[in-house]
């Protein structure tokens, strides 16, 4: 029994400790207000699976520095030794049909969620992009606990991000989405999450339940899996499968943590399996350059180049 009360979270505590982790972020950062207010917290699992769970019985923790004065949230939080996942959905007033999950960076150690997350969501608003910020589990490594390896913490992050992809599809009534055009995106961490969650086939979807493949991946100076080549040659050998969605890769040159040759070298094995993909380097911009506002008058539109993209592949569908 005690093994089994480790590895499930039951909803109603589950619940109330999320509750009051908000709670008590919304009271630490009192002495730097966002500039906007945010949408709610919320739960993202009601019961993680077994099969996802991760030991992490470390208390999350929460870091404030000064935002840029051209922050949209303007905030600049970072979380660590995150163990309950959340997700905040934000919702513009004409949705144009389009829903994506946002994957904010942090060598899975931590979650730039107002830098590379809200502060995205709310750019993206005003075209009429509905995205839920994802607070995915952070890895707390031990090297005497097996429960806590690589391994298994990727397959439960990964699970956080299908998860994510699944709230959003199973609202889309509600929030005015097409279920066929839900995707994910994310930052540097946040990127090689978005970039496996596109390229990892999902499994045989029970009846009764929606995918958690997305339509499309936006990868934002992504961490690039050292496995991806043998990914890819599995993916492209299974005829069975799904073809893998549409992909937007941006990158630095300068970028010394996610070199821009990893990004080359996928984008050539997109290119010889006929994926749709689309890759831009830029010149100036070193890691971490977020929306790219004053680093640079090229990499300051990679925004604005991602809604082309987006409408180019068909994802925004232009109204007669």
């Amino acid at each position: 029994m005690a093994r089994v009360k480790m590895e499930y979270i039951d909803c109603r505590n589950y619940v109330l400790k999320v509750f009051l982790a908000v709670l008590i972020t919304q009271f630490l950062v009192t002495g730097q207000l966002s500039a906007v207010e945010l949408p709610l917290e919320l739960p993202l699992w009601e019961k993680v699976p077994q099969d996802y769970a991760v030991r992490n019985d470390a208390r999350e923790q929460l870091r404030s520095y000064k935002a840029q004065d051209e922050s949209p949230s303007g905030s600049n939080r970072v979380f660590s030794q995150v163990s309950l996942p959340t997700y905040a959905i934000h919702r513009p007033k004409n949705p144009n049909g389009v829903g994506i999950v946002i994957c904010p960076g942090g060598g899975f150690r931590d979650i730039w969620i107002d830098r590379e997350g809200h502060d995205l969501a709310i750019w993206l608003k005003s075209y009429g992009i509905t995205s839920l910020v994802l607070k995915y589990r952070t890895r707390v490594p031990s090297n005497n606990d097996s429960t806590n390896t690589w391994p298994k913490y990727i397959r439960a992050v990964q699970a956080d991000g299908r998860q994510a992809i699944r709230i959003m599809r199973r609202q889309a009534k509600e929030l005015g989405l097409r279920p066929d055009g839900i995707g994910i995106c994310g930052f540097s961490a946040g990127g090689h999450l978005a970039l496996t969650t596109a390229i990892r086939p999902e499994g045989k979807v029970p009846n009764g339940k929606v995918s958690g493949m997305p339509d499309f991946a936006g990868l934002f100076y992504p961490g690039i899996p050292d496995d991806v080549e043998q990914i890819m040659e599995t993916r492209a050998a299974a005829t069975n499968m799904p073809d893998i969605c549409p992909l937007f890769i941006i990158n630095a040159r300068v970028d010394e943590l996610t070199p821009v040759d990893k990004c080359f070298d996928f984008y050539g094995m997109l290119l010889k399996i006929g994926v749709q993909a689309e890759l831009h380097i830029y010149s100036k911009g070193s890691h971490g350059f977020d929306l790219g506002t004053g680093r640079g008058k090229s990499i300051e539109i990679w925004p604005s180049s991602f809604i082309a993209w987006l409408s180019d592949s068909g994802i925004i569908q232009q109204k007669d």
